[in-house]
């Protein structure tokens, strides 16, 4: 079998999905793909290959400036392919965007085909992060458990684009976790009684840890560790008690003398470390004291995203008690590894002889116009918002949208009827579901009966080529049924006419939403039946086809506001006005209401005003600084606006207290999560705070989070949409408003 001996490895903005397959795949030569957006990240998971492996060349390519081009990913990976000889390598497309993904799939499966290569399936890979394995588009070929070979701490941290201040635990914590509470009272004698009771704690807790797992294979323990500064010299930006790492998973440990200060510092807690090691980072609060049932649920109050799979909370007791072993930590913070399984036997060949290759249709010399009414298939992913606009974007005569058991499907298909509606009758009035049903929106419109898998995309494939062939069969009968009632009418000439002079509609299989797989399937689908292949770019306002090329869309979507955005309401009047006592202590509404003033007065078009739904409720507001208190909309555009308060109470009654600049950094960005999470790219996020708080500072922390780097940003930058994850921050006053809230953002 000729096993290839070269990998490419798509890389996007994460790196850890990167590092663990070239580690996993073990090829000589390793090709890692990026986007010039992402040229550092693959540099630095390039940098930790060829430290932690022989590898004999590792090479870091780009595809361009822009992620969402097809042609420049396909003819990235046929430079690769024609500097490999055309010899067989390994693909893994976990990385990168969904067209850099999709591109590179479908030119190695064309690259390899598998009338000469049965094994090619074999050879294209992705990660399940769920069972830490990458899987291969083989079905019967069995997943192989990730390596982390040498990884350790220190690896991790800086493909991650982070370094330690340095690399000894400080000398009070070294103490205590080799010889106990007399040994850090000899050498610091005069130390405060609530320092030393700090020391003391991470003492134990990491004496504990080493003690348990010093033999645990693939198992590392680290001491307090400081993150360095990237802004500013000798400075730190972030902190951790104690680090444990197996595999590639970390869990990050914490201990406080009071058990207030776990809820405090949760979200902060959780945001450096996700930021320093990624989404498989973990955190653990072990405080001093007596267990308190019910800190879980406050920390859940404050911040409803932290999950309890992202921070648990042990006292010490239970700490000390419960975690004995290496079984013990595994059990409780880490998955079990992949089960090793043995390839199915298919006799004593490589596998089954592939069917003969069969000439596949190519799609139409031109990209269908909305008004061709194509067949169009899509998916439904977490965002509602990419699935409403393709129907907008290709206005189909019958649409299919898959979802997976994932996505939320309530209301979506009427809204989506809604959506085609306005597009094709921009002028009339919006119609009630009644009106949609009777003129025939809703039934343009449908979803699969049962959700499909969204990790195979074969299975997505096989659903979407079974419609489009119902499709056609429907469509066949309906000419038949043309051709025989001209028959009746007009003779057998006239029959023949109008029979076969209609042609079949297009299809577009748009892969915008849903998962990798998910896209991927559509597009071998779309491959089977000579169909275009469309991503939308939302904040150009185009459309990319993979045979055609980029096309501008015409007009703005009408977006189903509501569906898009559960959780908000519409607001008239001030915010001020409707917002409980307690939210007016979390957030600033009297800056909100500025904002939003200027913003409305500034756009030339229509601007619909929604307000956090909790805002009027004195219990559930005290979470208000998570999200964006109020988001203005502007046709298919969405702006969030965020202030989170300096000063802010912890529950309803509680007094105010200061809020630290993590603090205030991790809330910003976790409004602007909440936002992106709905709208992706056709949504941003103005951070606003008065002048005077030390904003320089947060600013840095918030664009450290969101993996940017402050001096990056053009200076006097305007309001801009396609970077979704990255906040921008405004000092504001109610009367002393900047330039940048005068932006007409119905232009933009």
């Amino acid at each position: 079998m000729d096993s290839p001996r070269a990998a490419v490895v798509l890389v996007g903005r994460s790196p850890t999905p990167a590092l663990l397959s070239a580690l996993t795949l073990g090829a000589e030569r390793l090709v890692l793909v990026a986007s010039d957006g992402t040229l550092p990240v693959a540099r630095r998971v390039a940098a930790a290959v060829e430290s932690l492996t022989d590898t004999a060349s590792v090479r870091v390519l780009s595809v361009g400036p822009d992620p969402h081009d097809f042609r420049a990913a396909e003819g990235a990976l046929a430079a690769v392919h024609r500097s490999l000889g055309g010899r067989p390598w390994f693909l893994d497309y976990t990385g990168g965007t969904k067209v850099m993904s999709v591109a590179a799939a479908l030119f190695h499966d064309g690259a390899l085909p598998a009338d000469r290569h049965p094994s090619t399936r074999r050879w294209r890979h992705y990660l399940d992060a769920g069972r830490d394995a990458l899987r291969t588009h083989d079905p019967a070929w069995p997943e192989r458990p990730v390596v982390t070979g040498r990884v350790d701490l220190r690896t991790l941290a800086r493909v991650h684009g982070a370094e330690w201040c340095e690399d000894r635990d400080p000398e009070p914590v070294r103490l205590v976790a080799q010889g106990g509470r007399q040994a850090l009272d000899a050498r610091y004698p005069n130390l405060s009684p609530a320092v030393r009771r700090g020391v003391v704690a991470e003492g134990r807790v990491l004496s504990h840890l080493r003690r348990h797992l010093a033999a645990a294979p693939d198992t590392e323990v680290l001491g307090p560790r400081r993150v360095a500064d990237p802004f500013h010299a000798d400075g730190s930006i972030a902190d951790f008690d104690a680090l444990v790492r197996h595999g590639h998973r970390v869990l990050c440990v914490e201990a406080k003398t009071r058990p207030g200060d776990v809820v405090a510092r949760a979200g902060w807690t959780v945001a450096k470390a996700r930021r320093v090691f990624g989404t498989a980072a973990q955190v653990l609060f072990v405080h001093t004291g007596p267990a308190v049932p019910s800190l879980r649920e406050q920390i859940t109050a404050v911040n409803p995203a932290l999950t309890a799979r992202q921070v648990h909370v042990w006292s010490m007791a239970d700490f000390l008690g419960r975690l004995t072993s290496f079984d013990d930590l595994r059990k409780a913070f880490f998955p079990p590894p992949a089960p090793v399984r043995a390839p199915a036997r298919q006799g004593a060949g490589s596998g089954p002889e592939p069917p003969p290759p069969t000439a596949r249709p190519r799609p139409p010399a031109r990209h269908p116009g909305p008004g061709a009414r194509p067949l169009l298939v899509t998916s439904l992913g977490g965002s509602r918002l990419g699935t409403l606009t393709a129907l907008h974007a290709h206005r189909p005569g019958r649409a299919l949208v898959l979802p997976s058991r994932q996505s939320v499907r309530d209301h979506v298909r009427e809204s989506a009827a809604r959506t085609l509606h306005a597009a094709e009758r921009p002028d009339d009035p919006r119609p009630d579901a009644a009106r949609l049903k009777e003129a025939g929106y809703r039934d343009r419109v449908r979803f699969t009966a049962d959700p499909v898998e969204g990790s195979d995309a074969d299975a997505v494939a096989a659903v979407a080529v079974e419609w489009l062939a119902a499709e056609e069969a429907r469509a066949a009968e309906a000419r038949a049924e043309g051709a025989a009632a001209a028959n009746a009418e007009a003779g057998a000439a006239a029959a023949g006419d109008a029979g076969d002079g209609v042609a079949p509609p297009p299809v577009i299989a748009d892969i915008t939403t849903g998962t990798k797989a998910m896209s991927l399937g559509l597009a071998l689908a779309a491959r089977e039946v000579g169909a275009c292949v469309t991503y939308q770019v939302v904040h150009r306002r185009s459309i990319v086809c993979m045979a055609h090329g980029e096309t501008a869309l015409r007009g703005r979507a009408a977006v189903d506001w509501p569906l898009v955005l559960p959780g908000y309401a519409p607001l008239e009047g001030p915010l001020d006005a409707r917002a409980a006592p307690v939210a007016r202590t979390q957030v600033d509404t009297e800056l909100l209401d500025a904002a939003r003033a200027e913003l409305t007065r500034a756009a030339s078009g229509p601007v619909r005003v929604w307000m956090d739904a909790s805002l009027p409720d004195p219990d559930a507001s005290v979470t208000a600084h998570e999200r964006p208190s109020l988001v203005l909309t502007f046709g298919d555009r969405a702006v969030g606006l965020a202030a989170p308060a300096w000063r802010r109470v912890r529950s309803p009654g509680a007094e105010p207290r200061p809020v630290s600049r993590g603090a205030w950094a991790q809330s910003v960005f976790a409004a602007t999560t909440h936002l992106g999470v709905r709208c992706d790219v056709a949504g941003t996020v103005l951070a606003l705070s008065r002048p005077g708080a030390d904003l320089g500072r947060a600013g840095e922390l918030v664009e450290w989070i969101a993996h940017a780097d402050p001096r990056e940003r053009e200076p006097g930058a305007g309001l801009v949409f396609g970077d979704p994850l990255r906040p921008l921050l405004v000092a504001a006053a109610p009367g002393d408003l900047p330039p940048l809230l005068s932006t007409d953002v119905s232009r933009l």
